[in-house]
């Protein structure tokens, strides 16, 4: 099954205070967060075009490292995550589309092989991980309201993925509701009647966010 993903790359990573966009750090002072993300998709022969959504201001830097580089194209960002998303999703040319943290770079092509097989029978899907630690509701004045269970809880990871014209359409609904999701997953949960279904991911495949990801 041939697919697209679409990698968000605009945010600047504040968390991280490299002062600029922490996709472009060096790791072990090789290659860049983003080049190894970009790697695994761009040796995965499913995969057929690689969206990157960038800033203005990273544009050279990002060109630079991905203009001979087959099945890699990019587009403009904006203001919010959501609409950058959305700016990359409208350039899709697959049925089938995946969304990626360009700040994963350790995805596993047994994640994706998963997804892909979940895609064959569901229209979307995302890759889960159980919970380990407790998790506790908190109320504005910083006490404990509740402890849910946590066999019941998991944490979201990317890619998530997508029959094309389902996500595009949640998109363009939340967009025109002014509505803002905190994942893709949320916007068909919210924008539609199809059911995400959950796919098993890895611990290993982290976000870099903070210096201690590192």
């Amino acid at each position: 099954m041939n697919y697209s993903v679409v990698i968000p790359c605009a945010g600047m990573g504040k968390r991280m205070g490299l002062g600029y966009n922490k996709l472009l750090y060096k790791m072990d002072g090789q290659k860049t967060i983003i080049e190894k993300t970009v790697g695994i998709f761009t040796s995965d022969e499913y995969c057929v075009q690689i969206i990157l959504v960038i800033s203005p201001q990273d544009q050279k830097e990002f060109i630079d490292l991905f203009d001979s580089t087959e099945k890699v194209e990019w587009c403009l960002g904006g203001e919010e995550r959501q609409d950058s998303v959305y700016q990359g999703l409208l350039r899709v040319k697959s049925d089938y589309v995946m969304i990626h943290d360009g700040a994963r770079p350790y995805l596993t092509k047994d994640c994706i092989k998963r997804l892909l097989t979940a895609l064959e029978q569901y229209e979307a899907c995302l890759l889960m991980v159980p919970a380990k630690d407790t998790i506790k509701i908190v109320d504005e004045d910083g006490f404990v309201k509740e402890t849910p269970n946590r066999t019941s809880l998991m944490h979201a990871q990317t890619p998530q993925a997508f029959k094309t014209e389902l996500i595009k359409e949640a998109y363009r609904l939340a967009k025109k509701q002014r509505v803002l999701g905190t994942d893709d997953a949320s916007l068909v949960e919210m924008m539609s009647d199809v059911k995400v279904k959950i796919v098993e991911g890895d611990y290993g495949n982290i976000k870099i966010t903070t210096p201690e990801d590192l």
